[in-house]
């Protein structure tokens, strides 16, 4: 079984990650949310910009507001069943499809065009596809937060399940 140092060690880097990455998602998809509603959406594709680049503000939100609560919550009440096993699941989960969806489908909207070219760029074009990459990388290090997480799971099912189980599995 792993130490309680090692699971808090690793518990610390990850989640210190996710927020990290998040917060930049959330200065960069907040700022273009509030350009483009101040001076209009690109030209083409205006609603599936603001719709997408909204996805991402909710997952980056969503992400920075359950970052915090979770890094901190199993820094003080780590022995709590408060900030369990489940606690830490469900609002990753759910981080991990807000950012899936929003980045995937931004991408696709993005990927055939070049920033370089003026006839294809837009307004703040390249701080859309900066936004593409910061979640993205997010996105990965959700994953790396979720398999931690069911790994953790799997060796809590054996003692008391993992809905009662804290992230030490003493």
């Amino acid at each position: 079984m792993p130490s309680e140092r090692v699971i808090r060690f690793t518990h610390t880097f990850l989640f210190t990650l996710v927020l990290l990455s998040s917060i930049v998602a959330l200065g960069i998809s907040a700022s273009l949310v509030g350009h483009y509603n101040n001076h209009g959406y690109p030209p083409v594709h205006t609603d599936a910009y603001r719709d997408r680049i909204r996805i991402l503000l909710v997952a980056s939100v969503w992400t920075t507001a359950w970052g915090l609560i979770l890094t901190f919550g199993f820094q003080f009440f780590g022995q709590s069943n408060a900030f369990g096993l489940i606690t830490h699941l469900v609002p990753m989960a759910i981080a991990f499809i807000l950012f899936l969806i929003g980045v995937s489908s931004l991408t696709a909207l993005t990927d055939k065009i070049d920033c370089g070219n003026v006839s294809q760029s837009f307004t703040r074009c390249s701080i859309v596809k900066g936004l593409v990459v910061i979640s993205w990388i997010d996105t990965i290090f959700i994953i790396f937060a979720l398999t931690f997480l069911t790994i953790l799971c799997f060796m809590a099912r054996k003692r008391y399940g993992a809905h009662r189980s804290t992230l030490y599995l003493d």
